[in-house]
């Protein structure tokens, strides 16, 4: 809403504001809560707002833009004189006391600047919130890398068991957070249909936060999320940095604790190492228990891929899950990304039999081969060639490059010229005087046996410290870490 004597200066001045400050924010902060009136001859731009609070927030954040878009249109500085005049704002209640002596909110993430006027934030009803949960705890997959988290999050969920503090998780991107966050709140829905459990993300929680504030609801807005049964709040990181929804949610997290209510955080560090995490949130937070989740060990990801592969209707041979499971390393999602390639492919290749599903060896290093080729090449080193080969194999590098006619020394050898000759530069010569002034003829020897033993019967087992691979995935697997390293 814009007025002024000089009904021409004052929309000149609001919009190159709203090209300087972004047209979200000045929609959040000016379209429904400011008036400008310019008077010329007191050269001063006067800024009418309905309540204290938006008056201190205009004041500390856009005090400087105004001062330039005012000078910019009238070629001469102007005084800016902020007013608090709520009579000017019939359709906007002043605001309730926690809003005016809270710090300044941080900018929401999203906002709509169409609508007129910015609604409070509900929690939603029991049966939505219920049918936004779509994991189980149930469904969670376990393995050495997760255990104590799926342990922590069975035990937060048990309704007839006390809980002892927050529980707080934390790993890298798809390992399950999101998985154990809903789980928990399904399951305490399953257990009292009546629980008020709340899911939400720290975006959401700010952008609620913002809204209630800008609504004049706060305490509608703490009413609702302080008398929760459950506060789960996934990526928790995202509010480090905004310091009034850090103070917000520090009160509502005490709150919620005092009445013997249920809190688990996730994020993907830990509360200590989160930047501009207030050394309170961070006393809240380790005071609970604090549960790192893993990448999934070679285990946990066989169990993984029979696990998806059942719900896409894959049909995969053990040997061949066994294969994916050592060459997928990644996160859950890379494994879901990598079954969904592998489905597609196999569709491509058997459109018109009956089993369009299967999964076989060759599809399998089809599609591992095929991502090599698109991977951007980098050079490598003899150095980490024989360093890669000797920690898989667990062999000593000096029997390697000595006389060993160890069964693991000699392979060790075999598979450091095939590796060294297929992703280096070096020569046969460069490569024997590297592992130790050798004739070159016994390098080619070496490096035409294992191509010889890779076309003939690739899939012959070859025992190594850990396990047993068969030569064409134990290659393919030092390939790939070579290409990574």
């Amino acid at each position: 809403m814009t007025t002024a004597t000089s009904p021409d200066i004052a929309p000149r001045i609001a919009a190159r504001l709203a090209r300087t400050i972004g047209p979200r924010r000045y929609a959040m902060w000016f379209e429904q809560s400011a008036r400008f009136t310019c008077d010329h001859d007191q050269q001063t731009l006067r800024v009418a707002v309905p309540s204290r609070f938006i008056a201190d927030w205009i004041e500390r954040n856009f005090r400087k833009q105004l001062a330039d878009a005012a000078q910019q249109e009238l070629g001469q500085p102007l005084e800016i004189d902020l007013q608090v005049t709520p009579d000017h704002f019939p359709d906007q209640r002043a605001p309730q006391a926690g809003a005016q002596q809270s710090d300044a909110p941080d900018s929401p993430t999203r906002n709509n600047p169409s609508s007129p006027k910015p609604q409070p934030p509900t929690l939603p009803r029991k049966t939505q919130a219920a049918r936004h949960l779509r994991r189980s705890l149930s469904e969670f997959i376990v393995g050495p890398s997760n255990e104590l988290a799926h342990a922590a999050a069975c035990r937060l969920a048990d309704a007839d068991i006390e809980p002892t503090g927050p529980l707080f998780l934390h790993g890298g991107c798809g390992l399950g957070k999101t998985h154990l966050l809903q789980g928990i709140a399904k399951r305490l829905f399953d257990q009292q249909p009546d629980a008020r459990v709340h899911y939400t993300t720290g975006e959401q929680f700010t952008n609620d936060y913002i809204t209630a504030v800008r609504a004049n609801k706060l305490d509608a807005f703490r009413k609702r999320i302080r008398q929760l049964d459950l506060l789960a709040v996934d990526d928790i990181h995202f509010i480090a940095n905004k310091q009034a929804t850090q103070q917000e949610f520090l009160h509502s997290f005490d709150q919620i604790e005092l009445c013997g209510a249920r809190v688990v955080l996730a994020s993907d560090s830990h509360p200590k190492v989160i930047k501009q995490f207030s050394e309170a949130l961070v006393s809240r937070c380790v005071r609970g228990l604090v549960v790192q989740i893993a990448q999934p060990d070679t285990a946990t990801r066989e169990r993984l891929i029979e696990a998806l592969a059942k719900r896409r209707r894959l049909a995969i041979a053990p040997e061949v899950v066994q294969t994916l499971a050592r060459r997928t390393r990644g996160s859950v999602r890379e494994i879901e990304g990598t079954l969904t390639k592998l489905q597609a492919m196999a569709a491509i290749n058997n459109p018109k039999t009956a089993t369009p599903n299967v999964v076989g060896h060759a599809l399998v290093h089809q599609l591992f081969n095929h991502d090599a080729d698109l991977a951007p090449t980098r050079p490598v080193r003899f150095e980490t060639v024989i360093e890669t080969v000797c920690e898989r194999l667990g062999v000593d590098r000096a029997e390697v490059l000595g006389r060993s006619r160890s069964q693991l020394a000699v392979l060790g050898r075999t598979l450091t010229i095939h590796l060294t000759r297929d992703l280096t530069s070096m020569s046969y010569p460069e490569i024997a005087r590297a592992m130790g002034n050798r004739n070159h003829s016994t390098v080619i020897t070496a490096a035409k046996r294992i191509l010889g033993q890779l076309e003939a019967n690739p899939n012959t087992p070859v025992p190594t410290e850990t396990q047993a691979d068969s030569l064409r995935d134990l290659v393919d697997d030092l390939r790939q870490t070579l290409r990574r390293a």
